[in-house]
């Protein structure tokens, strides 16, 4: 089709090309075969114009173009073959030095598509444009104008034009592009303008001194990089700080319209909803962010193409697999619903699919009529369908603070206790977890960066401690028991997760970062008391400092803009109190833990 050639014959005749729109230092954006440095001679002040074509790299994220290093950049036909025109467009303005222009031209969804989608002449093609229509043809139909809008506060619009000549009325139906000059196409010319760096911007959001500032800041920082998800992100993050979720609302919301076609947008915006409390809209959300990608993303092992999915119809007489899904803590906390799935949706079978770990606690907890271990899901019986956990309040609506009575919801396989649990002393007895599994994608956030951090716990008379650490921090822990007349390590004794929930059932209080122990403490019912980063997960909302889904449980928080060292300092002033109502109660339990009905 040759379309840069003809596009350069045509401007190589328009003084504003010459003089102003090509000239210093180019970047021709998906460069092929019809090069525009193959015309350089045509523009004279055009001193060098790099190709960027398949070998150098996506044209939407451009790695390796430097921001603010060309005085001009050209693509020919390009953002047609992109899923979002106006991200790939953001990206390349984003290379332009102030002042520099994008030069475009977009085939024309009448002139060339013929009104029609997909276009018949070109395959490859994701998007059409025009330059202004009261209603879009397609949802892959782009409004130039509506587009150019959009990035107003980047650059500034300098033409946008409708090339129709040496279109032939007649030959309507053709692809009068393939041979002549007729170019059927949309051209339009963008002038960068100084704006701050996306960087400088996000600063100005963090640095704000109230909410509205935070929010004026994050708003103009939207405007000018309305394609950045980190501007969104970031935006989100520092609004929660101030208590604004409406704002955040709308900004996800908003998000999600500039970025349709990515994860990232729809998975925050649901787990904000489950955040706020919108348990049944939140799930639902999460549910259809995850529907694009296969299972392999949730599980390890494919789940049954012999009988369906769940999908919210009724279960009565029916049997029902509740999968494998994600790590030990999900799939503890997500045991509840098997009783749920009986009594509120008439399951005459639940059965459990989980992982090696957690078998032996979920079968001695009796929650399911069946546990199996996901290493043997190639045996599983057939039932009438299965359903991930995290799909189970998608299908079955929930008030979160009216949640269905379930904790407990595990047991103690043993009663008999560690051997250093089993002691006269009337000391309060506290479990200790300060590290998760360093591959959890949170885990810088969430877990202590050392066990010294706890050290001001330490120095209290009236409690001793026993460590329940595994993996990561299991070494600090062995050194602290050592060292230290009151702290045990038990971490090193214990096997199993029935061992740790043996030694979970000894203890007055566990205290802990979020990990599983944390889950098998608050579905066992045990007072535990959870140390969480500013930034929780979903299951922990925002701001409380209870949970509804385990009533035993208190949650301690990293104030924004705090340390760990001050949430250990609350932690002391409520140790404080239970040790001296331990004292008093001369070796009663400190802590009962409260009625919790069947």
């Amino acid at each position: 089709m040759n379309e840069t050639s003809k596009s350069a014959l045509r401007r190589s005749h328009d003084p504003a090309f010459i003089q102003h729109y090509f000239v210093g230092e180019g970047l021709d954006i998906g460069a092929g075969e019809d090069p525009l440095a193959a015309h350089t001679h045509l523009f004279p002040r055009a001193r060098r114009i790099q190709s960027w074509g398949e070998q150098q790299g996506d044209v939407v994220q451009m790695k390796g173009a430097d921001d603010g290093s060309f005085d001009f950049v050209h693509a020919s036909h390009v953002l047609a073959e992109v899923a979002n025109p106006g991200k790939a467009l953001a990206r390349w303005l984003d290379l332009l030095k102030p002042g520099g222009y994008a030069v475009l031209t977009l085939p024309d969804e009448d002139l060339y598509g013929k009104g029609a989608w997909p276009n018949r002449f070109n395959k490859r093609h994701k998007a059409s444009f025009t330059i202004c229509k009261p209603e879009k043809q397609s949802a892959q139909s782009f409004n130039i104008v509506d587009l150019v809008n959009t990035l107003s506060h980047v650059a500034s619009c300098e033409r946008v034009s409708l090339l129709r000549d040496h279109y032939d009325e007649a030959r309507n139906d053709a692809d009068q592009t393939a041979r002549g000059l007729a170019e059927c196409a949309i051209e339009v010319v963008l002038r960068k303008r100084a704006v701050p760096t996306a960087q400088n911007m996000l600063d100005a959001i963090v640095k704000a001194r109230s909410a509205e500032a935070s929010i004026n800041a994050g708003r103009r920082a939207v405007k000018t990089y309305p394609y950045r998800f980190m501007v969104y992100h970031r935006s989100m993050m520092e609004w929660l700080r101030w208590d604004r979720e409406d704002e955040v609302d709308r900004i996800l919301e908003q998000c999600v319209v500039r970025l349709p076609n990515e994860h990232l947008p729809r998975l925050y915006r649901a787990l904000h909803a489950i955040s706020r409390g919108k348990l049944h809209h939140g799930f639902r959300l999460r549910e259809a962010a995850m529907a694009s990608f296969g299972w392999q993303r949730r599980t390890t092992a494919q789940p049954p193409a012999t009988f369906p999915e769940w999908k919210g119809e009724s279960l009565a007489g029916k049997s029902i697999v509740i999968w494998s899904e994600f790590g030990l803590g999900d799939e503890i906390f997500f045991l509840r619903f098997a009783r749920m799935l009986r009594e509120r949706c008439g399951a005459a079978r639940v059965t459990v699919m989980c992982q090696t770990p957690l078998v032996s606690l979920f079968e001695v907890s009796r929650e399911a009529d069946a546990v199996i271990d996901v290493k043997h899901a190639a045996q599983l019986p057939v039932h009438d369908c299965w359903v991930f956990p995290h799909a189970i309040p998608a299908h079955l609506p929930l008030e979160l603070d009216a949640l269905p009575v379930s904790v407990p919801f595990l047991r103690a396989p043993s009663d008999e206790a560690p051997a250093l649990l089993r002691t006269e002393s009337h000391a309060l007895k506290v479990g200790v977890v300060f590290k998760g599994a360093p591959t959890h994608e949170n885990d810088h956030a969430r877990s202590l960066p050392s066990l010294s951090v706890l050290d001001e716990l330490f120095q209290l008379e009236g409690v001793e401690f026993f460590s329940l650490q595994k993996g990561a921090g299991a070494d600090e822990a062995a050194q602290y028991a050592q060292r230290l007349s009151n702290f045990h390590d038990l971490g090193a004794d214990i096997r199993s997760m029935d061992e740790t929930a043996s030694a979970i059932a000894a203890l007055d209080l566990v205290l802990t970062v979020d990990t599983s122990v944390a889950h098998v403490a608050g579905a066992m019912g045990k007072p535990t008391w959870l140390m969480l980063p500013s930034y929780g997960d979903w299951r922990w909302h925002y701001t409380r400092e209870d949970s509804p889904w385990y009533p035993t449980m208190r949650l301690f928080r990293r104030r924004f803009g705090g340390n760990w060292p001050e949430v250990v300092a609350r932690i002391r002033g409520h140790l404080l109190t239970l040790i001296a109502s331990n004292l008093d109660s001369a070796g009663s339990s400190a802590l009962p833990a409260p009625a919790i009905s069947r």
